[in-house]
């Protein structure tokens, strides 16, 4: 039979498409916290588009993904788990990468066929039982499941707004994932039966669409929903009617903000910018933004210039004049115009003046 698209075929292709968007979207932002969510979309994707080649029997004119979906599968796991390992904000370390050992491994087949169809080899496919083996990816997977539902179990005691947001956003991820899970182990179990048809197929496609999309429609709908922050009530319902679930988020992101300020003193750091300081404390930018914006009453540089003010203000109390040259500079201005015109404007005074106090 020709090679040819039906509908559905079409519209997996379409999902492809999106998660590719996807990928470059969240590769080429700032936020390095979500590079595992955008390479685990990326292993859909490449899963995905192996499939519509095998239905669409364009796999006969592209053979060259045809043993590559198992390499992707061994990198979800991992990929989630380490998304899920930032998200908690726990340590990770250079052997990480033990992780994905299996996957590594089955790039050697991969390797062997691409040399055979460039005619540089003719050696038999190695491990090729161990790429067969969907009982092994299933295992793999579900592990992955374990470890991060016992990650969400173990971190989920704090009992604050923030804790039960990131919670809820983790649930909705590892459920996607472990629905995924199903779909792929239904298939191997379901075409044992003599009733099977073999279209059932489509619902790990129909799964890896729905995650991409899903996934796709949060990241639209609020940027900062991947530092695990979302502040419209998609999650969870309004606890208190009389001050609204944003507010109640804002006011406490903005306690830890100010805490954080006070005891790590970032603000000295002449260098500093919105998503320096959105790093530090675990936000995205748009939330520190907009949580300065909306409790502080000011923009972020007013913010920190304040923070620095009261720093100059206890060395001014305890330092002889002329340090006042380098003050400004030890507590994070860059330029001594600049620390001049915000004292002035606070204290109706020059540091000088303001040093003769004490």
């Amino acid at each position: 039979m020709e090679p040819s698209f039906d509908t559905w075929t079409s519209l997996f292709l379409l999902a492809v498409a999106m998660g590719l968007f996807l990928f470059f979207i969240l590769v080429t932002s700032r936020v390095k916290k979500n590079l595992p969510i955008a390479f685990l979309i990326l292993a859909f994707s490449v899963i995905l588009f192996q499939y519509v080649l095998y239905w669409t029997r364009y796999e006969n004119l592209f053979p060259y993904l045809v043993i590559f979906p198992p390499v992707c599968y061994y990198t979800l796991g991992p990929l989630l788990y380490l998304y899920f390992l930032s998200l908690y904000k726990k340590t990770v370390y250079f052997n990480y990468a033990l992780h994905f050992l299996l996957a590594l491994i089955l790039l050697i087949p991969n390797v062997v066929l691409w040399l055979k169809y460039m005619k540089l080899t003719s050696i038999d496919l190695p491990l090729m039982k161990l790429v067969m083996n969907p009982w092994l990816i299933v295992a793999h997977m579900s592990l992955y499941i374990i470890l991060i539902i016992f990650l969400i179990s173990k971190n989920s005691s704090i009992d604050s707004q923030y804790s039960k947001l990131r919670k809820q956003w983790s649930l909705v991820l590892i459920i996607l994932f472990s629905l995924f899970v199903i779909a792929y182990l239904s298939y191997y179990v379901l075409v044992q039966f003599p009733f099977f048809n073999s279209e059932w197929d489509y619902a790990i496609s129909i799964m890896m669409s729905f995650g991409i999309y899903a996934i796709g429609y949060f990241t639209m709908k609020q940027p900062s929903i991947f530092d695990g922050e979302l502040f419209a009530n998609v999650f969870l319902p309004n606890p208190n009617k009389e001050d609204t679930f944003e507010t109640a988020l804002l006011n406490e992101f903005y306690e830890n903000l100010t805490a954080f300020m006070k005891s790590k003193k970032p603000y000295v750091d002449n260098e500093l910018r919105l998503v320096n300081l959105a790093d530090q404390v675990g936000y995205s930018t748009h939330l520190l933004s907009k949580v300065i914006n909306k409790k502080y009453g000011g923009n972020f540089n007013s913010f920190v210039n304040d923070y620095r003010l009261i720093e100059a203000e206890a060395l001014l109390a305890k330092k002889d004049a002329t340090r006042i040259k380098s003050i400004y500079f030890d507590v994070g201005f860059n330029n001594k115009a600049t620390f001049y015109k915000a004292f002035k404007a606070k204290h109706q005074c020059t540091p000088l003046e303001y040093q003769s106090q004490f």
